[in-house]
């Protein structure tokens, strides 16, 4: 079982909707598509949302009157017109609700939480009825199901959280049975339903985390996540010219490019899959027969080599000293609780060779930066009665090098330091943990991108074309393995009959379907 999910510029026009509709229909049975709302949409309905809020009543018709322009123009590109007529019908009823929740919203004159979500969600539900209908339309049998039906959440609207144990119930309630009808079932991405049946988001990244929450929940054997790059890169392409796939890494190193800059994912997309150990593959629609990047649990045939180098960059580091090293673990305990009530991110924390010193480099930009920062922290130390010194430094980015092989050695680490400091870029702190995949420096965010195309440099040169050879394209993966016949039989396990079965697999192919081929199959840069 398949759950494909697409982004918002892979369902910007009509076009882009009918390519991913043809990716979708060449993905064996059963399968689910999650898709995003069109490039675009969700900040008009947030401005409509706003504008009604501060009583602008004709911007807010405005931008719902472009909205549904926008969906008119992608119902157009739907092959059969009965289906076309089907999902005017539908956008209809979807825009009308819109022009009630703004309505509502003005007489209010305010804008809380739960409307915002209700609003936005109109962009992912109307996706979904065109996804559907386009494919209908090019004769898949196909259905829409809006996930406020299906991934369960707690009443928390802008961010809700999930509660995975009910998302598997109702999946298999609500859409196990369409599956099973030989259906392709189409879901909103980004939304999921309170406790009381309101219709919630799940936060940035929301679409891509949909779709592995509900991979996990119907047991798929991949996750595939079509987007706009062709996969996990070993640097940003803006920064470094010869950034390349990553054909394969595993969860840990998946997560921790996520949490260290790395837009393609975000961090919590993997944790359901995770869970599950559910491959997630990373490709894109605008190179549909490139392999793209494979996350599993391990990285198989991992190198000692770094993977990749990415930034985070608008980050504070904040010291806190004390003078006995017996006041840093309540110190620590004191700052942490006074961080995480500011809602501040702590993207990584050291300790320093004094054993007196703690190094926390944190996201707190939106707080009010070092000022509001530092005074908040003396405050709370001085009140639990603890002698510290607290110093904040802006303007500070971090640079992670990723790659497990590499992150577990000393040298590593090392070698790094040396490569910086000949090139005269300042660092404000290090990490290095065991066991870990990523090694962590901390540099004036005026270094980063320096920093970065240096250790790129440094630890993932490209490959000489001779040495690399030519890739697979997934068209041909997808063809070689349907052309090897698998042939599984059962053989009894030790102490025969009746002992423990497995099956065994000829020429090590476990599937037909390249997502799931073995280690020694894929081919790599």
């Amino acid at each position: 079982m398949i759950v494909l999910k697409f982004g918002g510029t892979s369902v910007g026009d009509a076009a882009r909707v009918r390519e991913a509709a043809a990716i979708a229909e060449a993905q064996p049975m059963p399968r689910a598509v999650v898709v995003s709302a069109a490039g675009g949409v969700t900040n008009k309905l947030l401005e409509a949302a706003r504008a009604a809020a501060a009583g602008d009543t004709p911007q807010a018709q405005a931008a719902a009157a472009a909205v549904r322009q926008r969906h008119l123009e992608i119902v157009r590109g739907i092959a059969a017109t009965d289906e076309r007529l089907v999902a005017l019908a539908e956008l209809d009823q979807l825009h009308a609700a819109l022009d009630e929740s703004l309505a509502s919203v003005t007489a209010a004159g305010s804008l809380a939480a739960r409307d915002t979500d209700r609003i936005v969600a109109t962009g992912e539900k109307a996706m979904s009825v065109l996804m559907a209908a386009t494919l209908r339309g090019r004769d898949t049998p196909a259905i829409h199901v809006f996930a406020d039906r299906v991934v369960a959440t707690d009443g928390r609207h802008g961010s809700a959280r999930p509660d995975r144990a009910r998302t598997r119930e109702q999946a298999a309630a609500v859409v196990r049975p369409l599956l099973d009808d030989g259906l392709t079932v189409v879901l909103t991405g980004f939304i999921g339903g309170a406790p009381d049946g309101s219709t919630t988001t799940l936060g940035r990244g929301g679409s891509d985390y949909s779709a592995t929450l509900l991979g996990a929940a119907l047991d798929a054997d991949e996750v595939q996540i079509w987007t706009d790059v062709p996969g996990v890169l070993s640097a940003d392409p803006r920064q470094v010219a010869d950034a390349r796939v990553v054909p394969q890494v595993s969860y840990d190193e998946a997560q921790e490019l996520a949490h260290f800059g790395a837009k393609v994912l975000h961090p919590r997309t993997i944790r359901p899959a995770v869970a599950r150990g559910i491959p997630v593959r990373i490709l894109s629609t605008f190179a549909p027969d490139e392999p793209g990047t494979l996350v599993t649990r391990d990285s198989a045939g991992a190198s000692d080599g770094l993977k990749a180098v990415t930034a985070l960059r608008g980050l504070l580091l904040v010291t806190v000293d004390v003078p006995e090293l017996e006041d840093l673990a309540g110190a620590s305990a004191k700052v942490f609780g006074a961080l995480a009530e500011d809602g501040v991110e702590v993207i990584s924390v050291s300790q320093a060779s004094s054993r007196r010193r703690m190094a926390y480099l944190v996201d707190a930009t939106a707080q009010g930066g070092c000022a509001r920062v530092q005074r908040r922290l003396v405050g709370v130390l001085d009140g639990a009665d603890f002698e510290a010194d607290v110093g904040c430094t802006e303007d500070v980015a971090v640079v992670a090098a990723v790659g497990a092989g590499a992150a577990a050695r000393p040298a590593t680490l090392a070698r790094m330091l040396d490569v910086l400091g000949r090139a005269a870029i300042p660092v404000l702190a290090t990490s290095q943990q065991d066991p870990n995949v990523a090694l962590v420096v901390a540099v004036p965010v005026a270094h980063a991108e320096r920093a970065v195309r240096i250790l790129h440099d440094a630890f993932i040169r490209p490959q000489p074309a001779s040495a690399r050879g030519r890739r697979l394209r997934r068209a041909e993966l997808l063809a070689e393995s349907e052309s090897r016949s698998v042939d599984r039989r059962w053989v009894s396990g030790a102490g025969g009959g009746g002992g423990e079965l497995e099956w065994q697999c000829a020429d090590s192919i476990r599937t037909s379907h390249p997502a799931l081929r073995t280690e020694g199959r894929e081919r790599r840069e």
